[in-house]
């Protein structure tokens, strides 16, 4: 038996899983990709596909995540300004209480971070004590990935909870690509969070029109070559790579129309690193992009304030006061466009950091590597004006040193995918790989969900198996009396399929021997009620 690959083996061994890692890792954005792989010439998909696009635009809700990479201070953030020992072990670098912005009785904001002072106050920000995970990592590449994979310490994630959560919304991504991208990045790389098992959920770019003419600079052309369409280990990675640089090539047009369209902005942006993505970001949700989730980050670990934290003669000056006046300026101004463009409501944003800083300082006016710390949720539609957990405690340290954990950062995520994308608690459980719904702080005004109110009783409770072949079985809440029934249609709205409901026990099943593979819309009816979820069959 002759055990040697052959050149086609060894081509299907290799690209898909170090080809995703380096395009999501930090290497290789999707922006660049159709300069390394011939660009596909064609056309956004769903622009063919009204029910899929219909079931991907029935909830409106924007997130925008905010990276403090490199490991942000919290205690010099939000300041215990009447604990004791916070100045005790911070001789050179604490916040005088004085110059502090008063947050409550025992808090009190940065100097420089009038903004959030002023979007707190306004009840349009909240904060979130002591978060971090069990058997924190002080490492920042460890601690960035356990952030974006949303895994525990010990367990290395190969896809990001964000990529998880676009692929239940986009299961055959990017074989079938949705009219706007599911996800943008304002940057030079991919984060990891937005991997998905079937490559990047996302774009990334750092200008609008530096990314058209990246994509449309690429000479892409109409066919592949017959011999690389070939059904092969080889010709299949070489369609599946395609595919993904594909994604660039279809929404290169459609990411400069939405910027073309946006306009002049109504307010100053900072003119910083920061100010000038969020900006971008603004930009192409007031031009009508319908990405569901924006990230941004600082270019480099900015927050890792090892040392001249602050200035030696005055705490409240210096790099780290420079970096929050940075963030808190620019939110502010980006919340403010997005209301003065009249998407304040379905907008909503937080901020995550590696890890926080130690408690004592070190010997360079600054601080080392830490556990927990605080994060901000912010928009019209978050619960503001509020402090999720205790103020931090000093005395009951870790064995390091080291702030105890309050919240979980899985509780947060969990916050944001049951409350403000309003997934059930079962998709969420999965997309988290444990229940972290009973820790989750109640961060929105109100939750929302993928069905109306008539819909929210007859809701699925879960499907599957997802992807399937033969058949799929479906338990859904219905109403006992009700006469209750499912089909599978194709996402031209051909029905394929019925199948009846019992309605004793809410279960369906689907036969699906002989449809071709594909996305599918399952509908449940059930009186007067409809609701929609998809399947993916695979052959």
């Amino acid at each position: 038996m002759n055990t040697n690959p052959t050149n086609e083996e060894t081509a299907s061994r290799i690209p898909r899983r170090s080809f995703l890692r380096a395009a999501a890792g930090g290497g290789l954005a999707v922006a660049t990709l159709p300069t390394l792989i011939e660009s596909l010439s064609v056309q956004a998909l769903a622009g063919g596909d009204p029910r899929l696009q219909q079931l991907l635009e029935e909830q409106d809700r924007v997130l925008v995540l905010v990276q403090m990479a490199g490991g942000n201070d919290g205690l010099n953030t939000v300041v215990p300004f009447t604990d004791r020992l916070y100045y005790d072990r911070r001789p050179t670098i604490a916040i005088p209480k004085s110059k502090t912005l008063p947050l409550n009785d025992t808090l009190g904001w940065h100097p420089a971070m009038a903004g959030f002072r002023s979007m707190y106050d306004e009840g349009t920000l909240a904060i979130v004590q002591g978060v971090t995970y069990p058997n924190p990592d002080r490492s920042h590449f460890r601690g960035t990935d356990i952030w974006l994979t949303a895994t525990d310490a010990d367990v290395f994630g190969s896809t990001g909870w964000v990529g998880r959560y676009l692929h239940t919304l986009a299961p055959s991504y990017p074989t079938e690509l949705p009219a706007h991208p599911l996800a943008v990045q304002i940057g030079n790389a991919t984060s990891l969070a937005m991997l998905g098992s079937a490559g990047p959920m996302g774009i990334s770019f750092r200008d609008p029109d530096e990314f058209y003419r990246l994509v449309n600079g690429g000479g892409g052309s109409g066919d592949v070559p017959s011999s690389e369409q070939s059904d092969t280990p080889a010709g299949r990675e070489i369609a599946f790579m395609r595919n993904i640089a594909r994604s660039a090539d279809v929404y290169a047009n459609v990411v400069k129309q939405a910027n073309d369209k946006s306009g002049a902005s109504s307010v100053q942006f900072p003119a910083s690193d920061i100010g000038a993505k969020l900006k971008v970001v603004s930009q192409l949700i007031a031009g009508g992009l319908r990405s569901r989730i924006y990230l941004i980050s600082w270019a480099n670990n900015n927050y890792d304030t090892h040392a001249n934290q602050t200035t030696t003669d005055d705490s409240t000056l210096g790099v780290h006061a420079n970096l929050l006046r940075e963030l808190s300026d620019a939110v502010t101004a980006f919340m403010q466009e997005m209301k003065n463009r009249g998407h304040a409501d379905r907008v909503s944003g937080m901020t995550f950091s590696e890890f926080g800083r130690r408690v004592h300082e070190n010997g360079s006016v600054g601080t080392d590597h830490g556990t927990a710390a605080p994060l901000f949720v912010f928009g019209a539609q978050v619960e503001g004006g509020r402090i999720h957990g205790a103020n931090p405690d000093l005395v009951n340290l870790d064995p390091i040193g080291d702030l105890l954990m309050q919240y979980d950062y899985r509780d947060v995520y969990a916050s944001v995918l049951l409350q403000w994308f309003g997934l059930q608690a079962s998709t969420a459980q999965q997309l988290l790989f444990r229940d972290f719904s009973q820790g989750a702080p109640a961060l929105f005004r109100k939750a929302t969900t993928s069905v109306d109110e008539a819909e929210t009783r007859q809701a699925f409770v879960r499907i599957g198996p997802n992807p399937a072949s033969d058949f799929v079985v479906v338990q859904v809440n219905v109403d006992a009396q009700s006469d209750a029934w499912l089909t599978v249609s194709d996402v031209r709205g051909v029905q394929h399929r019925t199948a009846s409901v019992e309605s004793w026990t809410g279960v369906g099943r689907i036969d699906l021997v002989g449809m071709p593979a594909g996305t599918y819309v399952v509908t449940l009816h059930a009186g007067r009620s409809i609701a929609h979820t998809t399947i993916q069959i695979t052959r």
